[in-house]
């Protein structure tokens, strides 16, 4: 495959994509194609069904060979986020010794301590965010070169189930495809949503998913706190299919007339729709509607509000909304109502090149183009060869686009059974 072709995936709770894009030498996007194929194999972010999965991912990459005009494709890249994945702060202490300095074989050391101290057989490490380091008591935030007798390294550490990884595994193991690059999904949508000054500033954001509601919160360019909710818009749809109708008109229904705040109902209506079952239409009130969805909103985004009140630092760059979720009627001023903040919508356009088709502009595509980016970082520091791309051991300081979850791509050289 040509060093600046990537081939990314998100697999969705509704849907699997994939895509084929280069990267050209301004840093936009050249999206080569697009397939993708509706899917109910993942749930929360973790592979339930991996022969489902794994069907519909060997049938999506052959349709891409076609379509991108792609002789062979071996490895892909694909971004990571599940129900149990949670950031938490940890630290590591070394003596430098008398006379030495701190060197990145130290740093490396002490991440991978880090690393160490918060895995256990059911939990993995996704990622090591350094924060901080302190040296004989004096912070610094780039301390290779510098004396001293002590040194601390204050990071975050996103965490989550084994079985994510267990089941992602088995899914491309069956396809004989490796995985180049694994970034964090909320890494790949900061990437082409937010600006570096808005992550500096301090900025959540928040990813609207079928079945999960992500928050991602930033303070000088760095990941302060993660939480991945179990609840997305496909649990609204649920509710209003409760009505007595089929899931798919539900689906429209909400897409068509459905708010997110029952006080946007100008002039309640009834609208007819075809019962599940039986052959009486069922009528259903605008407002009443408006206050299913609503109800499960506050539900999804509870959690979510909780965090940022008891935030230690302000946002002053505001709220990024983004995911399918986020296309809902009024959905931007619920959350201006509840949190008290500016809100925006995400917008990746400014990454694609200007021949770019429409239709790449729809935020479904955010996260992709996200993760072929943090991808051509990564292989800007480690070029693709003829044998294994990503090498067992491969140590390198990272930026927030240059992380290689070294945990994950570690569980992927091992051919450990795993139990679920």
């Amino acid at each position: 495959m040509n060093q600046n072709t990537y081939i990314a995936l998100d697999l969705g709770s509704s849907r699997i994509t994939a895509m084929a894009a280069e990267v050209l030498e301004s840093g936009a996007v050249k999206v080569l194609a697009t397939e993708s194929k509706a899917a109910d194999d993942v749930y929360h972010g973790i592979i339930e069904h991996t022969s489902g999965a794994a069907f519909k991912i060997s049938e999506l990459l052959k349709l891409l060979q076609n379509s991108a005009k792609i002789r062979d494709i071996q490895q892909v890249c694909v971004a990571l986020n599940a129900k149990s994945m949670k950031l938490s702060k940890s630290s590591t202490t070394r003596f430098i010794g008398q006379g030495k300095i701190v060197t990145d074989a130290l740093l490396d050391e002490m991440k991978e301590e880090c690393e160490r101290k918060n895995s256990d057989e059911n939990n993995v490490v996704f990622d090591v965010i350094p924060v901080s380091f302190e040296i004989d008591g004096k912070i610094t935030t780039d301390p290779v070169g510098q004396s001293g007798n002590q040194i601390t390294g204050n990071y975050h550490v996103v965490k989550g189930n084994a079985r994510i990884l267990q089941q992602l595994k088995s899914c491309f193991v069956r396809n004989q495809i490796q995985i180049e690059y694994a970034p964090l999904s909320v890494e790949a949508l900061s990437t082409v949503l937010t600006e570096e000054e808005e992550r500096q500033n301090g900025c959540a954001l928040i990813d609207f998913g079928a079945s999960t509601t992500t928050l991602a919160v930033y303070k000088n360019d760095v990941l302060q706190d993660l939480l991945v909710v179990p609840l997305g818009s496909k649990n609204i749809t649920y509710d209003i299919a409760e009505l007595g109708i089929e899931e798919s008109n539900a689906e429209r229904l909400k897409c068509l007339t459905g708010v997110a705040m029952e006080k946007f109902v100008e002039k309640p209506v009834y609208v007819q729709v075809a019962p599940s079952s039986g052959t009486d239409p069922v009528r259903i009130s605008t407002l009443f509607l408006a206050q299913i969805i609503n109800a499960r909103l506050d539900e999804m985004t509870e959690p979510v509000f909780k965090v940022l009140e008891v935030l230690s630092f302000p946002l002053e760059s505001g709220i990024i909304i983004t995911g399918g979720g986020a296309k809902l009627k009024f959905l931007k001023e619920f959350v201006e109502e509840k949190s008290g903040l500016k809100v925006r919508w995400g917008n990746h356009s400014d990454w694609l090149e200007d021949q770019a088709p429409d239709y790449l502009a729809d935020s479904s595509y955010s996260q992709l183009l996200g993760t072929i980016l943090l991808a051509n970082e990564n292989r800007r520091l480690h070029p693709l060869k003829s044998e294994n791309t990503t090498k067992k051991g491969q140590k390198n300081k990272k930026k927030i686009t240059e992380r290689i979850t070294d945990g994950f791509l570690r569980f992927f050289d091992d051919e450990t059974t795993w139990n679920k």
